[in-house]
């Protein structure tokens, strides 16, 4: 589930690109639209860690978290600025 929201938040993104590119106001909108769902992402990664503690399946958290982090880090961060970007430029 993670996944699809993680894809959603690029969707979202990317409309929002299009949208500043061609100077429509409604690019905040699709930009604040990805943003809610990076953090629906997050969410639903803890989700994940949280079902394998719960279920005491440490061999798959050893497996997916350490990778995961850094995937996750870069996707936070390079949609926190793309978004930051399209806000930016649409404010003024």
């Amino acid at each position: 589930m993670w996944i699809v929201c993680g894809v959603i938040s690029v969707i979202f993104c990317v409309t929002a690109w299009i949208l500043t590119i061609n100077k429509i106001k409604k690019a905040i909108l699709a930009s604040m639209c990805s943003l809610s769902f990076v953090a629906i992402t997050l969410l639903m990664e803890y989700k994940m860690v949280v079902n394998w503690v719960d279920k005491e399946d440490w061999s798959a958290m050893l497996d997916v978290v350490p990778l995961m982090f850094p995937v996750l880090c870069g996707y936070v961060i390079l949609l926190l600025l793309a978004n930051g970007v399209v806000i930016v430029k649409n404010k003024g």
